[in-house]
């Protein structure tokens, strides 16, 4: 005991892994297995065939820049957060998560990254939405001697990217929470549904419009939401995604990785 009591206990030093490069690491990985590219792929024909469909079924004067972009959003509208729930769930569906975490054990920072990660994925899709509804609007005016107004407000270009922005975290977080793919994504795709239903029970007819994360993000994407729509949105915000990321960023940093 008295030889090593005047021992010093190693220094280990070394860089922390920058959050940026875990952040271009999750985005690969985002990009790079076969069920990403697969949805990626589903996305990207939907939105073709629903510029198709529109320029189809639309009377010249509703080939619009608007409208277009309306028809074409739906592309990724449900399908986009199955990205950010693959990104929260694949350390753990896949059993990378030790090799991961023990090549950065910050789970929070991982998780973040993810996060920031399916972020930048959705708002590359919504860029490609616009740029698709923008080609369907030159055929329109060519093709179908469609309207071709290009009139776009930023109140609904900003409406669409907070649209994006809430489905996808909500994907994230309730992977992080659940920790299981297929259950996420059938509750992101049902939970939503049973509470706007939940609207036809006369005493809950108040609230539900408070946690109707569809319901409140409508005046938001019309544009001029009044206060009380705006308080909506945040409460509804909060609740479908502020709080199953914290629960699932909490779940994550306790867990046994196996």
């Amino acid at each position: 005991m008295t030889a090593l009591q005047g021992v010093r206990a190693p220094v280990l030093e070394g860089t922390r892994t920058p959050f940026l490069r875990l952040v271009r690491v999750e985005l690969r990985k985002q990009l790079d297995t076969r069920a990403s590219r697969w949805i990626l792929a589903v996305i990207a024909l939907v939105t073709l065939a629903a510029a198709a469909l529109s320029l189809w079924i639309l009377e010249p004067a509703g080939l619009t820049f608007r409208t277009l972009s309306d028809m074409t959003s739906a592309g990724w509208g449900m399908l986009l957060p199955v990205i950010g729930v693959l990104a929260a769930t694949s350390e753990w569906t896949q059993r990378t998560g030790l090799q991961t975490f023990v090549l950065e054990p910050r789970r929070t920072l991982v998780n973040l990254a993810k996060l920031v990660s399916a972020l930048l994925v959705g708002l590359a899709m919504a860029a490609a939405t616009f740029a698709a509804a923008a080609i369907a609007n030159l055929v329109g005016i060519v093709a179908f001697d469609g309207d071709g107004s290009w009139a776009l407000e930023p109140t609904y270009v900003v409406g669409i990217l907070a649209s994006m922005a809430v489905y996808v975290a909500m994907g994230v977080g309730l992977g992080l929470s659940l920790l299981s793919t297929p259950l996420a994504i059938v509750a992101f795709i049902v939970l939503p549904i049973v509470f706007s239903t939940l609207a036809l029970v006369p005493w809950l007819a108040d609230v539900v419009p408070w946690i109707d994360i569809g319901g409140a993000l409508l005046p938001i994407i019309e544009g001029s939401p009044s206060g009380e729509e705006w308080a909506r949105f945040a409460v509804s915000a909060a609740a479908w995604c502020a709080l199953p990321l914290a629960i699932g960023l909490w779940r994550t940093a306790r867990r046994e990785v196996a």
